[in-house]
């Protein structure tokens, strides 16, 4: 188990305590018994395989948290990855653990906080806020724990509050996208960008194809709903108006909203756009 500098980041390698414990996760749900479920939980995510069989799994231990600190070292590297992290809420703790097979089945990551709020009748653990759990396996690279870290910077300040904007059927299985979704693929372009690293399309529709800034552009101005959440975030996320204002990097939405804006009402010949509502989380 390891801090990350003097951010409010641990790295703690659990998967065996995770294996272990899955199963009576599982009993504990089936039987209504969610609170009880929510505390292991709770105490499987923050205790390291160095309490098991005298530090059995030392090699692994330090593998997967060497390698998840060389992350960091490289997002605290770039400008735009040192800004969220200094803007995590200190008072909270970003726990970063390592996936199960069960996860790694969808090459992603996923944020959620550690005393999440019950969902009747759901296994999800996606609303809450304070501290948050990041399952992230180092393979999938520094960007992806980027995306995941800006989940964790909203939830740190309580406004993690997804707001559906309409996308085609994808294949990530969800036919109403989410905001949050939208603003940390934004953010982690501009990261990107900052890097002169390759750009993507869009959370949604293409997350794999390197494109111009020319193409997302044309794609967000022909997406009215995208740019309805660049123009909410531009308003309303103190994090986006400080990359609007603070980073001349090539790709940066925030900073060319108002072009990209004003555009779109002259081509569809309207005196103002469109915002999604705000949401109190």
């Amino acid at each position: 188990m390891r801090k990350f500098g003097a951010f409010p980041i641990i790295v703690n390698y659990n998967l065996h305590m995770q294996l272990r414990f899955s199963h009576k996760e599982d009993d504990l749900y089936l039987q209504g018994r969610r609170e009880e479920e929510k505390q292991l939980y709770m105490k499987t995510s923050t205790t390291s395989d160095e309490t098991l069989e005298n530090n059995l799994y030392k090699v692994e231990i330090d593998e997967y948290e060497s390698a998840v600190f060389r992350c960091l070292q490289k997002i605290e590297g770039n400008p735009v990855g040192r800004m969220v992290l200094g803007l995590i809420n200190k008072k909270t703790v970003v726990w970063i653990i390592p996936e199960t097979d069960a996860m790694k089945k969808c090459s992603c990551a996923q944020t959620n906080p550690l005393d999440y709020v019950i969902q009747p009748g759901s296994v999800a653990r996606g609303v809450g806020f304070g501290d948050t759990v990041i399952q992230f396996q180092p393979e999938l690279g520094d960007d992806t724990l980027f995306h995941e870290l800006v989940h964790a910077y909203r939830y740190s300040h309580k406004k993690f509050c997804p707001i559906c904007i309409d996308v085609p059927p994808n294949s990530k299985g969800s036919d109403c996208g989410s905001s949050e979704e939208f603003l940390a693929h934004q953010m982690e372009n501009i990261y990107m960008s900052q890097a002169n690293r390759p750009l993507t399309l869009d959370y949604y529709n293409d997350h794999e194809s390197s494109v111009r800034k020319d193409v997302i552009y044309d794609f967000l101005l022909s997406h009215v709903d995208r740019l309805e959440a660049l123009k909410y975030f531009s308003r309303h996320e103190y994090l986006a108006m400080l990359a609007a204002h603070s980073l001349n990097c090539d790709y940066n939405p925030f900073r060319d909203y108002g072009m990209l804006g004003a555009k779109f009402l002259e081509e569809h010949n309207l005196s103002t756009l469109p915002e999604l509502p705000v949401l109190q989380p």
